[in-house]
């Protein structure tokens, strides 16, 4: 995942209050629907940018970005949980795996210590499933409180450090492992990567993960199409292999999603980073992005690989999810911050 540091919004400056005082302060106090900034110079901020008219129908010109917290070191793997509405989010480098309440906009923590915890999802039954990094790891929370290890080791080699998963309803997983948090002491600890870079399924009953592919640099984010059996998967090669783009794969799941077929490269670029992922309902992939200002934050993408809008962040965003009752609202974990805005597209 590239790691381009964005720009943090501006703070204002604001009077006490009180004339005994006499004098300013600057505070970036943290509120239970967000944060006491500055307003934008204009409304409708201008985080919307339209590439293409496929892109007009999802855009909502009074809808603000809103910040809701900031003081994460590098935030990743939004989930939504309908039921409870909430999302789970990550702050890898402090292993917490964070809380993010819909209906009164606070943060909190929700686990401490939890393998430098990266990517989240739910499973079918509302069970919490996560990947972690070290110890490199495939984990998930039980109903009653207790953590079952699902996978840590392929062919008797530790994983690299599982980085994102989609779960299947027929119970399947299948998450990227492309070691990001085993080459530095920050994301995890370092050591030498035992295994190749690979995509995994998982089910109830196996032994060990089985993998899909290898061929990927840095199989990175990944989401499921709307059809249920249409597979992307994010590649930052760059981070590692300079002369290789950055790349959007897509395939199709076969045998119940232990196989994947028809592997196509969607998009390639010289430019940008592409990491995290989601689907709306049209088939459109909307991709935490980084490579500067006016690049930084979501890219989305047509079914058929056009770039065709941005929501620009002054920070790189890393991962995505939509949350809500009508799945309507996007989040992104973007470096330090969370922020929504609501869309015309909704998630599936």
């Amino acid at each position: 995942m590239t790691r381009l540091l964005g720009h943090q919004l501006g703070r204002r400056q604001f009077l006490t209050g009180s004339a005994a005082l006499g004098a300013a302060m600057a505070a970036p106090t943290l509120m239970a629907g967000g944060l006491t900034d500055a307003p934008p110079s204009r409304y409708p901020i201008e985080a919307w940018q339209s590439l293409d008219e496929r892109f007009d129908r999802y855009k909502l010109f009074n809808s603000p970005l809103e910040r809701h917290w900031s003081g994460g070191l590098w935030l990743e793997g939004p989930a939504w949980n309908a039921v409870g509405r909430y999302a789970v989010f990550s702050d890898i480098p402090r292993a917490r795996q964070m809380r993010w309440d819909e209906a009164t906009g606070q943060v909190s923590v929700l686990r401490y210590e939890v393998g430098h915890s990266n990517g989240n999802a739910f499973d079918a039954q509302g069970r919490l499933v996560a990947c972690e990094h070290s110890p490199a790891r495939l984990v998930r929370y039980e109903w009653d409180g207790s953590v079952s290890v699902l996978a840590d080791q392929f062919n008797g080699k530790r994983l690299n450090a599982p980085n994102d998963l989609v779960t299947l309803k027929n119970g399947g997983i299948i998450f990227t492992d492309p070691g990001y948090g085993a080459h530095v002491d920050y994301e995890g600890h370092r050591r030498e990567l035992e295994l190749d870079t690979a995509v995994y399924y998982w089910e109830d009953g196996m032994d060990q993960p089985k993998v899909l592919t290898t061929e990927l640099y840095k199989p990175n984010g990944i989401a499921l199409g709307p059809d249920g059996k249409t597979l992307y998967v994010t590649d930052t090669a760059p981070s590692h292999y300079p002369d290789q783009p950055a790349t959007i794969n897509r395939f199709t799941l076969a045998d119940d999603g232990q196989r994947l077929e028809d592997a196509h490269r969607l998009v390639a670029s010289e430019s940008e980073g592409y990491d995290g992922m989601t689907v709306d309902t049209d088939g459109n992939l909307w991709v935490g992005t980084s490579g500067g200002e006016g690049v930084d934050g979501v890219s989305i993408f047509a079914p058929d690989g056009a770039l065709i809008g941005r929501i620009l962040l002054p920070e790189v965003c890393a991962n995505v999810c939509f949350v809500g009752d009508d799945r309507n609202r996007l989040l992104m974990t973007a470096s330090q911050s969370i922020y929504t805005i609501y869309t015309g597209a909704r998630g599936i």
